[in-house]
């Protein structure tokens, strides 16, 4: 059997503090090691594996030397492991840049400079989640040098997870053409159908196929497995992925020797495993974990039993559940036990496993300015730490809230006064309202070129084209324009002239008395109006005094 089934989410993201008021939950460092003892575990899995296939067709080899009928099935078993090949080495360019971009691994001499051998070859920037998530699922990462490696890397290892499952089903399914095998069922047509339903059935690979983005608020299959998950929690994940293409090789291998008859197969080590979907949990949530003897069979009889509880095994595997009725890390022990096929022997395996419980903890921030603005997108992150993505709902009164994915939001109001946005968790009906200020956008500053008043030179200020209304200090992306304003302008020894101006453009009447400024002459700019997002009318802003020079 393979190890326990993929994790849909090894930890739930904990998002980083916006306001000193919002509280964390901090992953602990011994949950942060138990990823890099599952990854151990995992990769000493995948040997097992590969030498279980090995001496799987070994075996068929030996079966076809008195039964040469099968020969075409051993030189079959020989061209599967091609299959997986280059998709393990793709998942391990994927760890190795993962690890290269947050900062690299750890080497002998820095380990033991810190005083901890175990380091050597573990990722430093194991809480990192910045760098997955560019790399898996936004994209933003044009730093990899290797050319097989395109971003985001999530949408491309699920098409390889589905174009490897495809392959391994058409290699097979290539078995019953030109007749097939004489003396197997690949000489039967009958039996096609039937045997590769039954050969998918038996495959680990996952992938997008049959996920339901609905059921996950949306979030694509690369976002819900890999989005804000720490360097820690992503590593033995990845190598989870390819210990399903081991095992899902292991089961076309299987498949082809099961028709030649008796063959033996054998362990040579054993571990436990404990692979649950949440490594801490809210309080009155339900713990649950999958035990499983990491060793490769599927007809392996064990027992197991947690803090001396018998558990219930199907299909090689058994599942625990307890439920958080504490704040705090919980600890329990699994022990399998299980008889060695090499030297029919019981053998007793124990391992403590620990995970936590928290309390949710909401906030809603505005990511420019701590007010809404009329007119403008407000740029809103939410952080719900400890509350189910799919359980969280986020709702807004006084305006809109438009969803971008993640945590990031963008509001929108119309109207100054009170602007709510509440975040309601679905699964116990409790609501978390936030309030914000919606206000106009502050008042432009009008200018002629960059002066507001005092001396400008004659020639200065003929070559202005017009008046020009500037947001200043403000964070947002918008622009207000003049739509009228009232110039007089005086000659030395004459009577002031009035024209009027119907935008910020210098034009008509006004740009004639512009062009015909002389030094000693004064223009002055009053009742300046401009509008701005938002505005539904024109606003009265500053006006302007110049004296020729």
């Amino acid at each position: 059997m393979s190890i326990p089934k993929e994790p849909r989410q090894l930890m739930i993201n904990l998002m980083y503090l916006v306001l000193t008021a919002m509280l964390a939950l901090n992953v602990s460092a011994e949950i942060i090691n138990a990823f890099f003892m599952l990854d151990k575990g995992i990769a000493k899995n995948n040997v097992i594996v590969t030498d279980s296939n090995k001496k799987l067709i070994e075996s068929m080899a030996e079966t076809a030397k008195t039964k040469v009928q099968y020969q075409p099935l051993v030189d079959k078993a020989k061209l599967v492991k091609g299959i997986t090949e280059g998709f393990y080495t793709y998942v391990d360019e994927l760890r190795t840049v993962m690890v290269e971009e947050s900062g690299g691994a750890y080497t002998k001499a820095e380990a033991d400079e810190k005083g901890q051998p175990s380091l050597e070859g573990k990722p430093k920037g194991k809480k990192d989640k910045d760098t997955p998530q560019r790399i898996f699922v936004s994209g933003d990462y044009a730093g990899a040098e290797k050319p097989s490696i395109v971003v985001p890397a999530g949408p491309e290892l699920d098409k390889r997870l589905i174009e490897l499952k495809k392959s391994y089903l058409d290699f097979v399914s290539g078995l019953w053409n030109d007749g097939g095998i004489k003396g197997t069922i690949f000489a039967d047509e009958s039996k096609k159908e039937a045997s590769l339903a039954s050969l998918e059935q038996s495959m680990t690979l996952v992938s997008s196929v049959g996920y339901d983005p609905k059921m996950h608020k949306d979030k694509t299959w690369a976002d819900f497995t890999f989005g804000h998950m720490p360097v820690a929690a992503i590593y033995p994940m990845l190598r989870k992925f390819q210990n399903d293409a081991k095992t899902t090789e292991s089961a076309v291998i299987n498949f082809l020797a099961s028709q030649m008859g008796k063959m033996e197969l054998t362990y040579d080590k054993f571990d436990v495993f404990s692979q649950s979907a949440k490594p801490y949990i809210l309080l009155g949530e339900k713990y649950e974990s999958e035990i499983a003897l990491g060793a490769y069979s599927s007809q392996a009889k064990f027992s197991v039993s947690i803090n001396g509880s018998s558990l219930s095994v199907v299909d090689g595997k058994a599942k625990y559940s307890a439920t958080g009725s504490k704040v705090g890390e919980k600890k329990y022990t699994a022990t399998i036990t299980v008889v060695n096929p090499q030297t029919q022997e019981k053998e007793t395996f124990k391992k403590e496993f620990s995970y936590e419980v928290g309390q949710p903890s909401v906030n809603v921030a505005a990511d420019k300015m701590n007010v809404f603005y009329i007119g403008v997108d407000n740029p809103v992150t939410v952080a719900a730490a400890g509350i189910k993505t799919s359980s969280m709902k986020v709702s807004m009164s006084g305006g809109k809230l438009k969803p971008n994915g993640g945590t990031s939001y963008t509001a929108t109001v119309l109207k100054p006064g009170k602007a709510v946005i509440t975040v309601t968790n679905s699964s116990d009906g409790k609501k978390y309202p936030f309030e914000f200020r919606a206000k106009r956008i502050p008042d432009p500053i009008v200018k002629l070129g960059k002066k507001v008043d005092g001396m400008m030179g004659s020639g200065e200020f003929k070559a202005q084209p017009g008046l020009a209304a500037w947001l200043e200090n403000f964070d947002f992306d918008a622009r207000c324009k003049v739509q009228s304003f009232t110039m007089y302008y005086t000659r030395k020894r004459q009577d002031a002239v009035e024209v009027k101006g119907t935008s910020g453009r210098f034009s008509g009447q006004v740009a004639s008395a512009v062009r015909q400024a002389k030094p000693g002459d004064q223009y002055a700019f009053t009742d300046v109006k401009a509008r701005c997002p938002g505005d539904s009318a024109g606003r009265r802003v500053n006006g302007l005094t110049f004296k020729i020079r």
